[in-house]
């Protein structure tokens, strides 16, 4: 299944100085997503407790999944491409600013080094 949607809302968020760190894509900017469930895919690490794994939380607009392996990834300026160890794969388009987009890649980077 290849899930493509234009991302309204790119997150990059860190917790507990850093031990913590979530970036997510989503198509929409509703805080409410279990009563208006829109396209979006979030990727979370927790460096406090090993194994130091990324944990993803997707939802393809209809139904909400997780716990998949990330096989691949790609990012560019304005595209992130995605792709799970269940044939699921994620073209997102997106617009963010310079700084976002460098936290993202340094993020991705280290846990698929």
């Amino acid at each position: 299944m290849k899930i493509k949607f234009n991302a309204k809302e790119v997150e990059y968020s860190e917790a507990i100085d850093g031990e913590i760190i979530q970036i997510s894509f989503g198509e929409n900017d509703s805080d409410d997503i279990l009563e208006n469930p829109y396209k979006y895919v979030t990727i979370s690490v927790n460096y406090e407790f090993p194994p130091i794994e990324p944990t993803i939380e997707w939802c393809d607009g209809v139904e909400f999944t997780g716990g998949n392996d990330i096989k691949s990834y790609a990012i560019t300026n304005d595209s992130f491409q995605l792709d799970l160890s269940d044939n699921v794969s994620f073209d997102i388009s997106f617009k963010t600013n310079e700084e976002k987009l460098k936290n993202i890649e340094a993020f991705l980077l280290d846990i698929f080094r």
